[in-house]
């Protein structure tokens, strides 16, 4: 059987094959959730190809790291952000045609990580968050990318706790309803999303109402903050509601106590029980 390579002593690559040598790279398509928004980050390409179009950051891989390391690197370099959420495998995309470059071939990862300031760095003249329905053109098949990272999402959303990793640790029913409309692309009834999720069992409410009122009046977040300086939205949060609904949320502590699911009602995840509805292999429905 004859040999496919030849092997030169003192090369730096000795063993020199017939077959063609493709370049990888690595791309992050990473999600936050911020102003009621989903959010996805990018990088302005400071040089060719695609100069000044707006791409996930990523690079070349090095000989010496794992493809996941190298991501971690590229989103670093160029965004001066290291997401303390781990990062997930997305796919592998290998059209010939996708870099004009060279053949390469990109590894694509995902993350979800809380809001955060970024920075452009290295070969990127600019990062920054962009809502997922306000996206720019997008360098090379980024797009395609894009794509599958929503469809992804949209999928674990039922069977991870992932639209909880981009929420404060403890939020209200109406928080996580707009979380999952944002991600899900899709309007629920307000009754009927805040009856499934508190049925599921998977929420445990952190204090009791007196005590809600009092933290949901201060600022928490900018998220928060943006709610109590537009009321109007607070009224919207409970859509079919009329604004006279929501007012007994703001009466005297005395009047109303204790009821879950009200706006003022902060919640948390509870992760025994989701772990357990996870390992029977129900489907998170809402």
């Amino acid at each position: 059987m004859s040999k496919n390579y030849t092997y030169v002593p003192g090369a730096d690559f000795p063993y020199q094959y017939r077959y063609e040598h493709m370049a990888v790279t690595t791309d992050c398509v990473i999600f936050t959730y911020e102003d009621w928004k989903l959010k996805v980050l990018l990088v302005r390409r400071g040089g060719e190809p695609c100069k000044g179009d707006w791409a996930f950051p990523g690079g070349f891989l090095r000989n010496d790291e794992t493809a996941e390391q190298g991501a971690l690197r590229e989103l670093l370099e160029e965004t001066a952000l290291a997401p303390s959420s781990p990062i997930v495998q997305l796919g592998v995309f290998s059209d010939p045609d996708r870099d004009p470059r060279e053949r390469v071939i990109t590894i694509a990862f995902y993350a979800l990580v809380k809001p955060s300031e970024v920075a452009g760095g290295d070969d990127a003249d600019e990062a920054r968050w962009f809502a997922v329905d306000e996206l720019p053109h997008l360098a090379f098949d980024h797009d395609k990318i894009f794509a599958e990272a929503m469809e992804r999402l949209r999928r674990d959303i039922h069977f991870q706790p992932v639209g909880f990793d981009l929420l404060d640790d403890e939020f209200t029913i109406p928080d996580l309803q707009r979380l999952y409309e944002a991600i899900l692309g899709v309007k629920f009834d307000r009754r009927n999303f805040q009856r499934k999720i508190l049925s599921s069992g998977i929420l445990e409410q952190t204090a009791d109402e007196d005590s809600a009122r009092v933290a949901f009046s201060m600022t928490r977040s900018p998220r928060k903050e943006a709610r109590l300086e537009e009321p109007v939205m607070l009224a919207d949060a409970c859509y079919e509601d009329s604004f006279s609904e929501v007012l007994p949320v703001m009466e005297s502590p005395r009047e109303k106590k204790g009821r879950p699911g009200r706006v003022g009602s902060f919640f948390r995840l509870n992760r025994r029980k989701y772990k357990e509805l996870k390992e029977d292999g129900l489907k998170q429905e809402f």
